[in-house]
């Protein structure tokens, strides 16, 4: 997949932020934790269109903002049933082999 064109990712940081439900102080202190580099206003007027930012700060944010939304839809997500089957004893299988006393019978 090809990366965003610099112009256009204020955009998305912008539009994921909001999605993320994050202000932009939130954003900002989530940026700073990743090692960003910019101030606050640095941060608000990159989502603006009106600063640029090193492509480093750049990822720092849009990292910053994809951990929200994976905090955020984590506990949207649906489990994957997983039948009982060979999983369950292959893992028998090598307990027995790992513990001797279960292959001679003396637990």
């Amino acid at each position: 997949m090809a990366g965003v064109a610099n112009e256009d990712r204020h955009e998305q940081v912008e539009a994921a932020r909001i999605r993320a439900e994050l202000a932009v102080s939130e954003l900002w202190l989530r940026y700073v934790a990743l090692g960003g580099n910019g101030d606050l206003f640095d941060v608000d007027a990159y989502l603006a269109g009106l600063l640029p930012l090193s492509n480093f700060d750049q990822n720092a944010l849009a990292v910053a903002v994809n951990e929200r939304l994976e905090e955020i839809y984590r506990t949207a997500r649906v489990p994957l049933d997983t039948p009982p089957g060979p999983a369950g004893e292959l893992r028998d299988v090598i307990a027995s082999l790992l513990d001797p006393r279960e292959a001679d019978g003396s637990l």
